[in-house]
């Protein structure tokens, strides 16, 4: 994480999309990776931190985790790919995961991978928003850093963002389920003038970090 660490011209607009409780998640041992870079910037660094978690029961303690930063803005709902065409999203769970779930995926195989075939599958119905449409809403401005972890689908929502109508600096991204979608998203981020640059914001170090080459000031 020493390369966002040390980077300090950016616009000060950061995104996490998978926001889960923060850092106050018990079984997390109280860590996020991004909330951990976030809250050790200078305040005159911050200009907007935008969470995106689609389980509700993770929202309250997401509210707590932020209630000192009036630039926070929450978003309760569920980041989908551009060829999603239902009106609601299915989140499933398992209750061995509680109490937060942080396992929740629109894939179903995502929970068994974690689980076992004969887990107990529950779930959530949540708002979807296209990935594209919501990069657009957010902001017009520059987005200093984009983290991602969205629990069995990062590699179709990396392949479907728009990065030529989507102004982002930083991009960390969890790769450990990417599977034989990886090599697909590093062509996609390279055909996108991106770069591998290291380790991203994840505390376990399961995140890669790539900069877009021509915003990039060493």
């Amino acid at each position: 994480m020493n390369n966002l660490e040390n980077y300090s011209n950016g616009s000060g607009i950061f995104v996490q999309i998978g926001s889960g409780a923060g850092d106050l998640d018990k079984r997390a041992n109280y860590r996020d990776g991004f909330t951990e870079f976030i809250k050790k910037l200078p305040r005159n660094r911050i200009k907007q931190i935008i969470l995106v978690e689609p389980n509700p029961i993770n929202i309250p303690l997401l509210k707590e985790c932020w209630k000192d930063y009036s630039e926070a803005i929450i978003y309760q709902l569920c980041v989908v790919t551009e060829n999603y065409i239902k009106d609601e999203v299915e989140l499933f769970y398992c209750p061995d995961d509680a109490p937060h779930y942080q396992v929740a995926s629109i894939n179903i195989e995502h929970i068994k991978k974690h689980y076992g075939e004969n887990c107990i599958i529950n779930k959530f119905i949540v708002k979807p928003k296209k990935i594209n449409d919501f990069l657009k809403e957010i902001t017009v401005q520059e987005i200093e850093l984009l983290s991602l972890d969205v629990e069995g689908i990062d590699a179709e929502i990396l392949l479907d963002i728009d990065f030529k109508k989507s102004n982002i600096n930083f991009l960390s991204f969890e790769y450990i389920h990417l599977e034989n979608q990886e090599n697909y998203v590093k062509e996609h981020l390279i055909n996108n003038n991106f770069e591998y640059i290291g380790k991203g914001v994840d505390h376990n170090g399961f995140d890669y970090l790539y900069k877009i080459k021509k915003n990039y000031n060493s």
